[in-house]
This record gives C-alpha cells, sequence and structure tokens, in this order.
C-alpha cells in the first residue's frame, strides 16, 4: 500500500486483478495507472480505498479532471468524503465504455482528489480499452484470408503450408514436468518446453485456420492448458523454457499469438482463460526484475519484446507503455542498442537478426492493432560502458557503443538494411563476433511489405519463402532486383569493411570479397580482433570466418580460445589477447584496379580468462601488465581482381613476440622455410596462454620468405610472405572443439604463423584464392613497402605503399601490358 502524505491509496477492479494471480495491488506500476477493457456501452467499474492516516477526520473532494473532453462517461461514487482517524473509505469510479472510441481505442480518466485548501493531494488514472475482438496479434481475420488466396495462387505458398503441415503433423511436445539442470553453472529449475515449442505452437494454431483440421487445434489446446495450469504449469515455477530471457521471451511471444487466434474456441473454459491471464501477469510480473537500463542486449530486447506480445494480447495499455518507456524497455533497448550505422552493437550477425526479428514481430503486431512501430522514432541514448551485472573491462569486453553518434534518434526502418552491405552474393551475412554466417532472417518479408525498398526484394529473392512469416506477410510477386552489394563498403560502428574485387562485379560469385574489422566490441559476444582479416571469399568458398572454432558458452574454450585474438587473422603479441578499445578506419578506396582499406588500433595485450566453475559468470579474470603501454597495429589490405595484399606494421616501446597467423584448411605444403626441432603436441604448455590449444606444431626458419600453400577441395589459397625475409615459420593444427558444423570445427584446419622479435615490425604478405590455376606469375618485392606482381595473363602491377608508418599512408598502384601503362590509381 502505497503512503501518499495523510492517507494511503489502494485501487483495485471488481472485474480484472492487475496484479497477477494472487488478486492483490499490483505494486510494480511506477504510476498509478490502472485499466481495463470492455465492450462498447459495457460499465466497467474502478474501486478503490482511502485510509485516513491521522488521528483526526479529513476531509478531500473527489472529481474526474476534464470530463466534457471524454468519450466515456465517468461516475464517481461520491465526490466529497470525510473520513475518520485511521479509517478506510472505499470509493468506485465506473466507466461507460463509448462507441465513440474505435476498437482497441483507450481513454484516461484522472481522478483528482484535493484537500479542503484545494491543495491536490493525488490524482489517479484509470485507462479503459474498447475491446478488440480477437484474433489482433500475428494475425487477423483479414492476414488469414490473404494468405489463404496466396495458397491458392502461388505455387511457393502452396508448397509452404505443405512444408508445415509435414513438419507439424510429426510434431509432439516434450511432456510437462520441472527439470534442474546446470546453464552453464548455476542450477536453475524450469519446465521443459524449448524456447521453439510457443512457435510451434502459433503454427498449429496457423494449421487449423488454415486447413479447418481440429486435430491441429486439439494438440495446441492441450499445451495451452498444459503451460498454464494453475498448479502444475508456469505458475508453479516461473520458467517456461531454461529461464534464460532470451529463451523465455520467444516463448511468450508465440504462445501469446497463438492463444490469440483460438481464444474464443469452446474448448478453452472460462477458468482456462483465467489461467492464460493468471499465467501472463506473472510473466509480465517477473520480466520487470530483469528489466534494467544497463541491460541492453539480446537476452532483454527478446524478453521484452515478448512481455510487448503478453501485454498487448490482454489490451493492457499502460503495460503497454510501460514496456515502451520504462528502463531497459523497448525505447532503451533500440535508443541504445542500434548504433547510428544501422547494426545492433553486438555485431554477432545472428544476434542482431533475432532483435531486429523480433522488432519486427512487434511492429506487425502494433500495425494488426492500429499502431506503429515501423516508423516511430526513439531518442538515441548514451549506452553505458557497464552490463547489468559486470563492469567494463570484465574478461576484456567493452560494453559502449564506438564511432559516429549519427542522428538523435533511432527506430525499425534503421535495423533492417545495415546488413545487406556485408552478405555474400546469395544474402548470407559475414560471419563476425560470436556469429557464423547467417542465412536471410524472416523480418525481411515484412520488412519490404512495409517499406518497398528493392534491396530487401533481392534479399527475399535468394531465399526458398519458405517461413510463416512470408505465407502470411510476403508479398507475392516480388521485383527483379540488381545485386545491391558488389561494390565494397563499410559501416563506421561495427566496423565492418566489406572490399570486393570489380572486374567479376557481374559474376558475384567470382569475386573476391575480403571483410576486415576495426569497430565496437559488441560486450560477450564481443571477439578480440580488431585489424583482422575476419572473412575471405571467392568462388562461392568461404575460407574463413569468426566461428572457425566453437567449444560452446557453457565450456572453457569458449573465452579460452574462441573469442580470443589468437584464433583470429591478424598479428598476436607475445600469445595474449589484444584489449578492445575504439579503433580508426584511416584510409577507404574502391577503384577499378583496387579496393583499399588501412585501419588502425592502439591497444595493450593480456592474459586470457581461466575457467573457474565455482564462480557466476565463471572465469578468473586478469588485468593488464601497469608496464605493458600500447602498441600501434596498423593493417593495409588490398584487393585486386586476383589476390590480396595484407600489409601489418606494429609498433612498441620494447620488443616483443609478433605473430602473423592466417588459419586455412588443407595444407599442402611450403616453400623457403627449413623445420627446426621436432613436433610440438601442443603449442604452448602455459595455462595462461591461448596456444594450448593448437595442437602438433611444427617451427620452422626462413631467410628469403616463404610460400605455403593449402586446398580446400579444389579450393586453394596461396600464402606469399615478402617480409620479413627472415623469420620463424609456424604450421599447426587449429584449435577444435568438437563436431564440425560448416565452418566450424573442420579436423584439417591449420595455422600458419610467422614469428619476429623486435619492437617495430614489418609484415608484407600476398594472399592468393583461387580454383584451378594461379593467375600468379612470379611476385618480386625490393621493400616491404613495394611489390610487383606479374600474371600469367602478361600484366604487371605494381604496388606500392607511402608513408606506411605515417599519419597519413597511401597506396599506389599501376598497370601495365607488354610494357605499356593502361591505369594507375592512388587513394586519397
Amino acid at each position: 500500500m502505497k503512503k501518499l502524505k495523510s492517507i494511503l491509496i489502494i485501487i483495485f477492479s471488481l472485474v480484472i486483478s492487475l496484479s497477477g494471480y494472487s488478486n492483490t495491488q499490483n505494486e510494480n506500476l511506477t504510476t498509478e495507472k490502472y485499466t481495463q477493457k470492455a465492450n462498447a456501452n459495457d460499465t466497467v467499474s474502478y474501486v478503490f480505498q482511502l485510509e485516513n492516516t491521522k488521528g483526526t477526520p479529513e476531509t478531500y473532494f473527489l472529481s474526474v479532471l476534464h470530463p466534457r473532453e471524454l468519450a466515456c462517461e465517468n461516475i464517481l461514487s461520491d465526490s466529497k468524503i470525510t473520513v475518520k482517524p485511521y479509517a478506510i473509505y472505499k470509493g468506485t469510479l465506473q466507466v461507460v465504455v463509448s462507441d465513440r472510441l474505435p476498437l482497441g481505442g483507450h481513454e484516461s480518466s484522472v481522478v483528482v482528489v484535493k484537500d479542503v485548501q484545494d491543495n491536490e493531494v493525488e490524482r489517479l488514472e484509470f485507462i479503459t480499452v474498447r475491446s478488440k475482438a480477437h484474433p489482433f496479434v500475428l494475425v487477423t481475420n483479414d492476414v488469414l484470408e490473404e494468405a489463404t488466396k496466396k495458397i491458392e495462387n502461388y505455387a511457393w505458398a502452396k508448397n509452404n503450408l505443405d512444408a508445415m503441415l509435414k513438419e507439424l503433423d510429426g510434431f509432439q511436445f516434450p511432456e510437462r514436468k520441472i527439470i534442474t539442470k546446470p546453464r552453464p553453472t548455476k542450477v536453475w529449475s524450469s519446465l521443459n518446453y524449448l524456447a521453439s515449442d510457443g512457435e510451434k505452437a502459433f503454427q498449429l494454431a496457423l494449421a487449423y485456420k488454415l486447413t479447418d483440421n481440429v486435430a491441429y487445434k486439439n494438440k495446441l489446446i492441450a499445451f495451452i492448458k498444459a503451460v498454464c495450469d494453475k498448479d502444475q504449469g508456469y505458475l508453479s515455477i516461473g520458467a517456461a523454457t531454461t529461464g534464460v530471457q532470451v529463451h523465455e521471451g520467444n516463448f511468450f511471444l508465440f504462445l501469446a499469438s497463438a492463444i490469440d487466434i483460438v481464444y474464443n474456441d469452446p474448448e478453452l473454459s472460462a477458468t482456462d482463460r483465467q489461467n492464460i491471464e493468471d499465467s501472463f501477469r506473472y510473466y509480465l510480473e517477473l520480466n520487470k526484475k530483469h528489466m534494467d537500463g544497463l541491460g541492453i542486449m539480446n537476452h532483454q530486447a527478446s524478453a521484452n519484446a515478448g512481455a510487448i506480445f503478453v501485454a498487448l494480447f490482454l489490451q493492457d495499455i499502460p503495460e503497454l507503455t510501460y514496456l515502451t518507456e520504462a528502463p531497459g524497455g523497448m525505447a532503451d533497448q533500440i535508443g541504445k542498442g542500434v548504433m547510428a550505422d544501422g547494426w545492433w552493437f553486438e555485431g554477432t550477425a545472428n544476434y542482431c537478426y533475432l532483435v531486429t526479428h523480433r522488432y519486427s514481430l512487434v511492429a506487425q503486431a502494433f500495425e494488426n492493432y492500429g499502431m506503429d512501430l515501423y516508423h516511430r522514432r526513439f531518442p538515441t541514448k548514451f549506452k553505458s560502458k557497464d552490463f547489468d551485472n559486470v563492469k567494463e573491462g570484465f574478461t576484456g569486453m567493452k560494453f559502449d557503443n564506438w564511432g559516429p553518434t549519427g542522428k538523435n534518434t533511432r527506430g525499425l526502418e534503421d535495423m533492417v538494411s545495415p546488413y545487406i552491405p556485408f552478405m555474400d552474393e546469395n544474402a548470407y551475412v559475414v560471419s563476425s563476433n560470436d556469429s557464423d554466417i547467417t542465412k536471410p532472417n524472416d523480418f525481411y518479408e515484412l520488412a519490404y511489405r512495409e517499406y518497398r525498398e528493392d534491396d530487401l526484394a533481392w534479399v527475399i529473392n535468394k531465399t526458398e519463402r519458405d517461413s510463416w512469416v512470408s505465407l502470411l506477410y510476403g508479398v507475392t510477386d516480388l521485383p527483379e532486383v540488381e545485386d545491391p552489394r558488389t561494390g565494397s563498403a563499410f559501416a563506421p560502428n561495427v566496423g565492418l569493411t566489406a572490399l570486393r574485387s570489380q572486374s567479376q562485379k557481374e559474376n558475384p560469385e567470382q569475386q573476391i570479397q575480403a571483410y576486415f574489422k576495426y569497430g565496437t566490441h559488441g560486450g560477450w559476444h564481443g571477439q578480440f580482433d580488431r585489424v583482422s582479416l575476419v572473412a575471405l571469399d571467392r568462388n562461392g568458398h568461404k575460407y574463413f570466418g569468426t566461428e572457425m572454432v566453437w567449444f560452446g558458452y557453457g565450456n572453457p574454450g569458449y573465452k579460452e580460445s574462441v573469442q580470443t585474438s589468437a584464433t583470429h587473422n591478424m598479428v598476436i603479441v607475445d600469445e595474449l589477447q589484444q584489449e578492445a578499445v575504439p579503433s580508426e578506419q584511416l584510409v577507404f578506396y574502391s577503384g577499378d584496379l583496387m579496393q583499399v582499406s588501412i585501419i588502425e588500433t592502439k591497444a595493450r595485450w593480456r592474459k586470457i580468462p581461466i575457467w573457474n566453475a565455482e564462480k557466476f559468470p565463471p572465469w578468473d579474470d586478469s588485468d593488464f601488465d601497469p608496464n605493458f603501454n600500447p602498441i600501434q597495429q596498423r593493417r593495409i589490405s588490398i584487393v585486386t581482381d586476383d589476390y590480396v595484399i595484407l600489409a601489418d606494421y606494429m609498433k612498441s616501446d620494447k620488443k616483443h613476440n609478433y605473430d602473423w597467423l592466417m588459419h586455412p584448411i588443407g595444407f599442402s605444403g611450403i616453400e623457403g622455410a627449413k623445420k627446426t626441432g621436432s613436433e610440438l603436441s601442443v603449442l604452448s604448455t602455459n595455462n595462461d596462454s591461448p596456444y594450448k590449444y593448437f595442437k602438433n606444431a611444427q617451427w620452422y626458419n626462413s631467410k628469403q620468405g616463404t610460400k605455403v600453400q593449402f586446398n580446400d577441395e579444389g579450393n586453394k589459397l596461396d600464402i606469399h610472405t615478402l617480409w620479413p625475409r627472415k623469420a620463424e615459420v609456424l604450421i599447426s593444427d587449429y584449435p577444435n572443439g568438437g563436431k564440425p558444423r560448416g565452418i566450424r570445427n573442420n579436423p584439417e584446419r591449420k595455422s600458419y604463423g610467422v614469428r619476429i622479435h623486435e619492437k617495430e615490425a614489418t609484415f608484407l604478405t600476398v594472399v592468393e584464392p583461387y580454383t584451378g590455376e594461379s593467375a600468379i606469375s612470379n611476385i618480386i618485392s625490393k621493400s616491404s613497402n613495394e611489390l610487383i606482381v606479374t600474371l600469367k595473363d602478361g600484366r604487371v602491377q605494381t604496388i606500392t605503399i607511402e608513408y606506411m608508418k605515417g599519419e597519413h599512408p597511401k597506396v599506389k598502384i599501376s598497370e601495365t601490358t607488354q610494357g605499356e601503362l593502361v591505369k594507375t590509381e592512388i587513394t586519397k
């Protein structure tokens, strides 16, 4: 009970409890707002109690604010009251729902309480909603009718439905029971449902409506009753899946959408409907405990979207407002989590897609109800350097956003298209941070339906259109659109650069596509790989990615290997982990002969965190050596039509081991190097070195540079180390986390390294990805800032790097044929 000056106020409803299943005051709302929904001309009653906390009688005057401006009739039980000492007055506000409110519309009735001196003691807001008939969340009757017509007239839609029905016919929900297990080091209890079971429930509802097959409905109804059972369902444990917000949010988002479709069917009794509401209220109550202005992440965003769906199903306008505007709500998630270039700050494509997907579904549900999130803008907000349960720098992580601040607002429209420049020719987004390559997401269907941008249509045309989103909301006839991402591009906040060779842009699969990293760390899912080559594609083949090794989140190898600098294509210092700091792209150039990116960081290096299952989070952390000063690390990347040049410059105030590393598949030979010593079972025996995950290591010596060849089922990669001439050279097995999947954990992946021990170092390397025969005849390099590449077709290319170590580095390329100058390009 809230104490307000001389009175205590209790507000509750005779019809609907707002506090969840316990039927008491809702103490979680931050303002005195209470709500009910009803049909036009129905009367709802709000009952409130006033307790006089003084030892003398107190008189108050009650009135409805601006009643002539309200469509609904408002009737207060009393306009003047005198409350005896320590006594309680019970009052009632009756609201007759006006038919002048649109379906789903709402109106606020504000009761003002004043004392005898005409001072306002309190004002109480009651929000009355004119009920909208189910379904209105993820589908409406019009949407279902549109889908039915698609199925009748378009083969892709019919195939889509048939595939969904086939999958549902063989699907069974797990038996409801409570399970207890560690995830990964805390022990949590929950029901044994999967996050995806919520979506399966929604698909069953769709299948029933699109086929009239009651078997789908019966399976769904049984599931709803099991989940919402007041004694053994969600109310008994408060966790439907794993208890992790991202899974709970997905589950409840679709559960609310499924129930919305069958809510009025006779198989759901009045008791069932009350159990549904009680379960949903309890979920909303628990969700509030996780909301925090520092909790900006895909977990919290997913939970927020799920809670919004539940509140929308309940037609609870105050709760929707709270979930939008409260700390950690939708305005915070979008205003803080979306960067100026449109990328979600975690920089991990699958989680960026997850957040965009969830809020795209929210936008569509809002549109179905009559609201507009597709075009709504939220104020851009500062994102803290800390997360809700850890401070900046824990295990090296950084949680803030880097790069330009951009516009003063953010919106869903910013979130749906920034990934396209970083897709391959099949619309898969490049691997970055804790993500493999990521296929097109369903949200592109919703985005194109709303925004009609050609780039979005190109993405959809690369899909099978086999999702329920396509079936319900896909535009039937898509335009044929040219590939929008054959050029080079960069995004300054996430700090990704895509360099694409240009002579093959009419055949994008044949382009060399090289991707480089320099931007925002990304918090929990960030990796320590600024100034790295994160991916290299050609001829449809993926040579690299940021998940070439994967151990899983609950495994020591996650932070000891997966996220470390050593598993990336970059220069490593003293077997340590690079500090994540704001870095810079000094030069970006896109021409005909060459594409250039020059990126730089100035960072300290530290030991990796070490797994400790007795802690949560389960990591023993270490700090930077106070005597370790930042090291300048610069990479000049040049992509031509035939090869990639990597020029790396390192500078420190003391000598270090600099290890230039690259991790291709299919080692087939090395030239210009001689073995030294016997093979090592592990590259390092130090527990705090990421090199302990590199097995079967052989060291070599080189005196005139090296050439190393790799062959992955015909996709070849030649690496020419031109500088340094003299170096220690390494070939080892790349770390492996277990089961191969896609680019992950390929047992044939190797690590090639070039080590020198200096204060200052320069590496000059040519990397040629190809099939069939190499295009290179020979390479001559008399200094670390110049090389001449002669190609087998007679072209000769001279590349010069000016001011490699200076403030304004430049790159120049000149091409000659039969001694005649064809073209010259110089970066600006």
